[in-house]
């Protein structure tokens, strides 16, 4: 998905571009398919500026006016980031509809994807053909015995999963 062209300009990805080149977050994504024990989505506060926090999540037809405004402003954003405040990809209609309407008024920015892979497979084929450049995946463990602490459940394929 991503060719060196584009890292360059990924202020998360290449040295360069920190400092030169910023990003946005879309609140586009309100459910997640894991319930971490760290996370408290309901969290907003004007100091925080970690992605996924957010005051409302946007529908995809709010990002035209949003970006409008952004980047008319003259502000050098090289990078759109769909991110939370739950999982891309839990309503991937959703998040593929507003990459689509990113893409239609910004054919040449970036698009990064963040999510915690569980539903990444079935749909990165059509990530790809979206046009999104970058996938951030979120890994808080690789070992069980850490998860269990991580996470109270993990869902998937309608199933929720507790403990180890």
């Amino acid at each position: 998905m991503s060719s060196s062209k584009t890292v360059v300009k990924h202020p998360c990805f290449h040295p360069s571009a920190k400092g030169r080149w910023g990003r946005i977050h879309l609140p586009v994504a309100p459910e997640c398919n894991i319930r971490c024990n760290y996370c408290d989505r309901r969290y907003d506060c004007a100091n925080e500026s970690r992605p996924g926090v957010t005051s409302r999540v946007l529908e995809p037809g709010d990002v035209v006016s949003c970006l409008k405004v952004l980047l008319r402003s003259g502000a050098d954003i090289s990078v759109i980031g769909i991110a939370g405040p739950g999982d891309a990809l839990c309503d991937p209609e959703r998040t593929l509809e507003t990459i689509r309407v990113v893409r239609r008024g910004w054919p040449g920015i970036l698009v990064c994807l963040s999510t915690n892979g569980l539903n990444l497979p079935e749909h990165i084929d059509e990530l790809a053909e979206a046009g999104v450049t970058h996938v951030t995946v979120t890994v808080n463990a690789v070992d069980p015995s850490i998860g269990e602490k991580i996470y109270d459940w993990v869902s998937v394929n309608g199933l929720i999963f507790r403990g180890r």
